[in-house]
């Protein structure tokens, strides 16, 4: 039997979304603004299916930030309707100067609320937007007051999920109740398997980033050899193993991920379970990677096409992935050979290609960095350096806030910062990178010791 909303998101949140989705109604025409990665696109295409439903036009951007520039770019249209998305809840005070009404659905921890836009963020009802609900699954939730005919869009929402990293442990909070909803009502079907492409099996090892194998990732010929030393046959593909030889397959694949320093909650996504989308005929982790792709490699009008169900773009998007794959995996290769370099309590390196470095940072800290530093990665771009800093759970429950210090660091040196406790991002003038990482450096220290000191009261 079909749950109410009510029953599955917190009434508070639920009140603020309804709230925002009433502002619909009267207009013509929604301005849709979303981060540029794929919670934000995935964010964006689940809004514009919803207001398409209702009659309504849309325009729709991604943007890496939401800066003085985006806003005075808003601030000189004729919007009815502005919707922000994955971002937006620490830039309230340019979005409360925008003519019109303004919705934020957002789910970075806010510095405030707000009572001049439509602020929708779990945060404010007590659900960790780091773990519990992402970008999409707050739009989706706006999507779903909006009409309840948009629990079709639960793929989307849970590949932004997967996306912002939601899924890892898997799902918990609002998350896990709408994706459970998502398979009772046959939206999604839930499989078990490797989390492998499909591909021959040498190939997919060589191949896959998340898991990523240090001293396989990168060499098909090396994990052929590991393959066939192990028993296995290098050109079977995942689907094609029987139960007990994908089991011996997981078990191999998982000794060598602890021998080479793996965070423990990786192991469980070794087999994974994999959902297929009914509405969108795809796996939703397939979408998501072939959103991420084309996010990443600068191509978020395609990705956002994939996502409303362009089957021409979707073949566009194959290529993309592969070249995306293997962009990261030459700076990942780099990094098992080269380490990145440390400070006391961070560890740090550069990537020339700044969308790449969040994905590297990401990989890097869960698979063979150093787990008792979090890492960030600097891209050096005309005139500003951007970062992406990334953690472990452990690290946060350890007192690690990376938000705070990324964003305490970049003012004092004349930049911005902010996002999760454990991945967050910052821009910072060119040339004052040595200082913002020796401020990060220190900022991450006070976080242990103060932790620290309130664990032995």
């Amino acid at each position: 039997m079909a749950e109410r909303l009510e029953d599955l998101a917190p009434q508070g949140l639920l009140d603020r979304a309804r709230n925002a989705a009433g502002l619909v109604g009267g207009v013509s025409r929604v301005r849709i603004v979303c981060h540029y990665d794929p919670d934000g696109t995935t964010s964006a295409a689940i809004l514009a299916r919803a207001v398409l439903r209702k009659g309504k036009r849309f325009h729709a951007s991604m943007s890496q930030a939401f800066d003085r520039k985006a806003f005075e770019r808003l601030k000189a249209e004729s919007n009815e309707l502005v919707l922000v998305s994955d971002m937006g809840s620490a830039q309230l005070d340019l979005l409360e100067q925008l003519p019109g009404p303004v919705v934020v659905l957002d789910h970075h921890k806010p510095l405030r609320d707000s009572d001049k836009v439509a602020h929708v963020n779990p945060h404010l009802f007590g659900v960790d937007g780091t773990r519990e609900m992402c970008g999409a699954t707050t739009s989706w939730l706006f999507a779903l007051a909006l009409d309840e005919a948009n629990w079709d869009l639960a793929g989307l929402a849970m590949a932004g999920a997967i996306g912002d990293k939601q899924d890892i442990g898997g799902f918990s909070g609002v998350n896990a109740v709408l994706f459970r909803e998502a398979v009772a009502r046959k939206v999604l079907v839930p499989e078990r398997q490797l989390a492998l492409r499909e591909m021959p099996l040498a190939r997919a090892i060589a191949m896959s980033v998340g898991p990523y194998f240090k001293g396989l990732a990168g060499r098909p010929e090396a994990s052929e050899a590991f393959l066939r030393s192990a028993g296995f046959d290098p050109s079977a593909t995942p689907k094609s193993l029987d139960a007990a030889t994908r089991r011996r397959l997981a078990s191999a694949l998982a000794a060598r991920l602890v021998e080479q320093g793996a965070v423990p909650e990786v192991l469980d996504g070794l087999v994974e379970e994999r959902h297929w989308s009914e509405p969108d005929g795809l796996y939703v982790g397939e979408l998501e990677a072939y959103v991420n792709s084309c996010d990443r490699l600068g191509r978020e009008g395609l990705g956002m096409a994939v996502c409303l169900g362009d089957r021409e773009a979707l073949g566009r998007a194959e290529a993309l992935r592969d070249e995306y794959t293997s962009k990261v995996l030459g700076h990942l290769v780099r990094l098992e050979t080269e380490g990145p370099s440390t400070k006391k309590h961070v560890q740090f390196f550069y990537c020339e290609e700044p969308t790449l470095a969040g994905s590297v940072a990401g990989t890097g800290i869960q698979y063979f960095f150093d787990l008792a530093r979090p890492v960030l990665g600097l891209s050096v771009v005309e005139s500003v350096t951007k970062v992406s800093a990334r953690g472990t759970r452990a690290q946060i429950e350890g007192g690690i806030d990376l938000a705070a210090a990324l964003r305490e660091a970049a003012e004092a040196v004349g930049g911005t910062g902010g996002g999760h406790n454990i991945a967050s991002g910052a821009t910072v003038p060119r040339g004052r990178e040595e200082k913002f990482l020796s401020l990060v450096d220190e900022a991450v220290g006070r976080q242990k010791t103060a932790s620290r000191a309130v664990a032995a009261q």
